[in-house]
């Protein structure tokens, strides 16, 4: 059994996805042992065939329909051959040798099943990419873009000069025991967003840990696959919210949430109507509130 599989799902980001196994193979030393595994969401733009030709060594499954984040991240799994799994987004660049510190890490912490590394953005600011379990509160304050508002969620107040024990950490780059996947049966591939989270809360209940850890960092661009199809980036990262409160949360807050995304929909819809001809995206965006609608309607969630 090898150490490490990592596992990238790829939507149409030829040119984030290549740097990104470029710079896994520049600094990821030879004392460890590793294979990538990339699943192609059906991409359009020619990336499975330039990873062919450019990484021959790696294993690439082509998928002929995008299967969503969840569902192709349990196809790697299954494939995987790793004692421990890291699944990373195609728009990351590893800038230093994280592979080796998230590894000794877990190995080092028998109480801690899932690591997050931080996040930055080229610049170097860093990216909020841990959280507190999500509530009625936090949710409805997010997706009204008062995040900032969200100090206790988002651990404002919290020393994290070295590592911290989290509720979760981003799926965009998840560091964890492949014994623990297993167990519990990976990803939930009803949810097309919050799978992370959703993982953490069902680890969390086993009395597993999570850990953000600071000491290491690698780039991520943010959302560069979302961005290629926006009906689907944003009904789903609504309507996943509803899904993981049907699952974790009580009916109230279920039914809250949902008169707050209805909504939040309809305000969207407005603001995008105005704005449309001024633009290709924001005829893509009114188009994806106006698919959300619609699956709020018909109860799709």
């Amino acid at each position: 059994m090898i150490d490490i599989s990592i596992i990238i799902v790829n939507y149409n980001v030829k040119e984030y996805i290549i740097d990104c196994i470029q710079s896994i193979k520049m600094w990821t030393p030879e004392t460890i042992s590793y294979e990538i595994i990339v699943i192609d969401n059906k991409s359009e733009d020619g990336s499975a065939v330039a990873l062919t030709s450019k990484f021959p060594e790696i294993t690439i499954v082509k998928n002929k329909k995008n299967m969503g984040f969840s569902r192709a991240i349990n196809q790697g799994a299954e494939m995987a051959s790793g004692s421990h799994l890291f699944f990373l987004n195609p728009d990351t660049l590893l800038i230093e040798d994280s592979l080796s510190i998230l590894y000794s890490f877990l190995n080092q912490h028998n109480n801690v099943c899932i690591v997050g590394p931080k996040l930055i953005n080229k610049k170097g600011d860093s990216q909020q990419s841990f959280w507190k379990f999500p509530t009625l509160l936090t949710t409805v304050l997010e997706i009204y873009h008062l995040d900032f508002l969200n100090k206790y969620k988002n651990y404002i107040f919290r020393n994290k000069s070295k590592y911290i024990y989290a509720d979760s950490v981003s799926g965009g780059a998840f560091f964890l025991k492949k014994s623990l996947f297993i167990e519990l049966k990976g990803f939930n591939d009803n949810l097309f967003w919050m799978e992370d989270v959703d993982f953490c809360k069902r680890a969390s209940t086993l009395g597993y840990k999570v850990c953000y850890l600071s000491q290491t960092k690698l780039i991520h661009y943010i959302g560069k696959s979302s961005e290629k199809n926006w009906v689907v980036t944003i009904s789903n990262r609504l309507l996943s919210k509803i899904k993981y409160f049907k699952i974790h949360q009580g009916w109230m807050d279920v039914f809250l949430l949902v008169l707050s995304i209805y909504l939040l929909v309809i305000l969207k819809s407005i603001f995008f109507i105005f704005l449309s001809p001024f633009g290709s995206i924001y005829r893509k965006k009114l188009s994806g509130y106006l698919v959300s609608l619609k699956m709020l309607i018909t109860r799709q969630y």
